[in-house]
């Protein structure tokens, strides 16, 4: 089968569990799970993906960037230990589909 196949398929039923985790979590911080905030993160993770199976380490320092200067002018009030947890889990789940990618080759 088609590695890229592979890798999608792998996505895929990664993010319907990620899906169950971060309603969990909106759960435990008492927020509100949103469409946006769904599609933001599955392409988040789908961007950090990329970079692990393209092996470009500078993408991680981007996207780093980019996720603390979207932080700087938010007036959302989202609280850090919600931001952080997220963000965690959210790498931590890429890391599981990236270990389960190698695993499959």
């Amino acid at each position: 089968m088609d590695k890229h196949i592979i890798h999608i398929a792998i996505y895929v039923v990664g993010e319907l569990g990620a899906l169950l985790i971060f309603f969990l979590i909106t759960k435990m911080f008492k927020r509100n799970l949103t469409l946006s905030s769904v599609l933001r993160g599955a392409l988040e993770r789908a961007f950090i993906f990329i970079i692990l199976l393209a092996d470009l380490p500078q993408g991680l320092a981007f996207f780093g960037a980019l996720k603390i200067a979207t932080r700087l002018k938010d007036d959302d009030k989202i609280s850090n230990d919600y931001f952080l947890t997220g963000n965690l889990v959210s790498v931590l789940i890429v890391i599981g589909y990236y270990l389960t990618s190698q695993y499959c080759f």
